[in-house]
This record gives C-alpha cells, structure tokens and sequence, in this order.
C-alpha cells in the first residue's frame, strides 16, 4: 500500500513538472503582444510622413534638419530582416534571456538603476501592463544603460546592433550612440530633451509626444506618461493644432527627433526599438549647407 502510494506521488509530481515545463516553453516562445491602447491608439498624427524611398537625403538635410523639424519615415521592415529575426521575443530570450541588463527608472531624469536577468524583465515587468502605474520612479525600463561593469557591451547585444543598419539620413562620418530598448504596454519616459537622433519601433508601436524648445509643456517628471496624457486628454491640453504635437510610430516606422525638442513615449505594445543619438558636427556634409 505504502508503494503504491509513493508510486502515486511521484507519478503525479512527474505530470506536474511537465505541465509546468510546457507552460514554460509556451511563455518562451510567444511573440510580443499587440495591446488595445484606447484612448491613443486612434489619435491623428501631426507630423509628416515620407515613404523611405520619397524623402531623400538632400531635402531631409535641408528641411528637415536645417530647421529642426521633426519627421517620420515609414517603409523600413524590408531593410530590417535581419535584426527583426534576432529581437523575435523567443530569440532574444535565448540569446539574452540570463544575462543582466541594467533597467532606468521611467521618470524623465531616469536616475534609478535596478539590475535583473533579461528574462525576468521581459516575463514580469514587460508582460505586466503598465497601465494604472502612476509613480515613474518605481516602473522599470530597459533602454540606454547597455556597458557593462567591464566596460564591454555583451555579445549578444553587440550582435543584434551589428545587423542594424543607419539609416540614409544619418551620414557615415558622424557620430552615432546606439541605445537598444525593450518596453512594456503603457510604459516610456515622460517629457524630456537631448541632442538629434532618430527612434526606430522594429516591434510594437510608440506614441509620441513632441513640443518645441521654446514651448516648455506642463508635466510632473516622476509621473507616468499615460498619467500624464490621460490628464492632459481631460484638460484639453492634447488637441489640433495645439503647442503639443501627437504621432504613433509603427512597427517599421522611425522618427527624427531634432535638438532641445521636448518628447515624451509611450510605448502601446510590448515594443522593441533602436535609438539612434547622432553627432551632426561631426558631418563634413552639414559644414557646407
């Protein structure tokens, strides 16, 4: 009796584990999660938008970029097949999954730090919506921080950035930060400002919230941006032609985001993307315009 027991407990503790080990498998290999993102998904953009192959170098360089005017650019999924086979969720766990990556506060000052695996991150704070958070200094975010304590970048990230390409807009001779980033439904940073680059979503869609360096928009740096938005949605501060300009960025769309413009994300999917932060001086081109 005593065996057939013991027999009994072990058999069920057999299913139990391969129960949970295919559960397991089934987290791993989903893909990204396409979300419901009232009241912003269906917001008009403000910006303009180009097709890759209609907006050239010489009238982004002299449009554009000469006057500081954000832009869109739309059509680059054909040129990302190799990256966007590498940042597939279950490829990047299995390349990246147990290494550490280091997570920003989402506050617009980013401060805080907080290290845990990749997996981690991706299978509890990415898969947790972050709709309702309201504190940006206790939600957590993986974007920028990508050297590690020896100074090295990992392998794995290295090689995911090798397979990107610049875009045309970003001339070969200057300098170029790459920050690789991977965010949650309803995460991002609040408004902030730095120098010129471009923001590419490979997954997920981001919207954006853009305003002029002279136009200084009203906000708390340590709420979330859906807080923010939400509220500033109620006291009509987002409408046409308001100093707050709107645009989602899709999956295989980039932004061009100009000096000193203040931008806040908000990230409507689990999302992946790639910032470009360039260096213009460094443009022999821009010193004859």
């Amino acid at each position: 009796m005593a065996t057939a027991s013991l027999m009994r407990a072990s058999f069920a503790s057999i299913v139990l584990s391969l129960v949970l080990a295919c559960v397991s498998a089934r987290a791993e290999t989903r893909a990204w999660t396409r979300l419901n993102a009232e009241p912003f998904e269906r917001r008009p953009c403000a910006l303009q938008r180009y097709d890759a192959s209609a907006l050239d170098v010489k009238t982004f360089d002299d449009y554009f970029r000469a006057s500081g005017v954000p832009v869109v650019v739309r059509g680059l999924t054909p040129l990302r097949a190799r990256t966007l086979e590498r940042v597939r969720r279950e490829k990047l766990l299995e390349a990246l999954g147990d290494e550490f990556v280091t997570l920003s506060s989402s506050n617009t000052h980013s401060r805080g730090r907080r290290r845990k695996t990749l997996r981690a991150y991706v299978e509890e704070d990415v898969r947790m919506s972050q709709r309702g958070s309201t504190d940006a200094t206790e939600t957590w975010y993986w974007f920028g921080e990508h050297v590690e304590e020896g100074g090295e970048m990992s392998r794995g990230l290295k090689e995911i950035l090798e397979t990107y390409e610049n875009l045309p807009y970003v001339p070969r001779d200057a300098d170029v930060a790459y920050s690789f980033g991977v965010g949650g439904g309803f995460s991002g940073v609040p408004f902030h400002t730095h120098g010129p680059g471009w923001s590419e979503s490979l997954i997920g869609r981001k919207h954006w919230f853009l305003s002029a360096p002279s136009a200084t928009p009203r906000f708390d740096p340590n709420v979330t941006t859906y807080e923010w938005a939400l509220d500033a949605l109620k006291r009509g501060e987002l409408h046409e032609g308001g100093a707050i300009l709107e645009c989602t960025v899709n999956e295989g769309e980039a932004i061009y985001f100009p000096p000193n413009w203040w931008h806040a994300t908000l990230n409507l999917d689990e999302s992946v993307f790639i910032s470009s932060f360039v260096n213009y001086k460094s443009d022999a081109r821009w010193e004859e315009l």
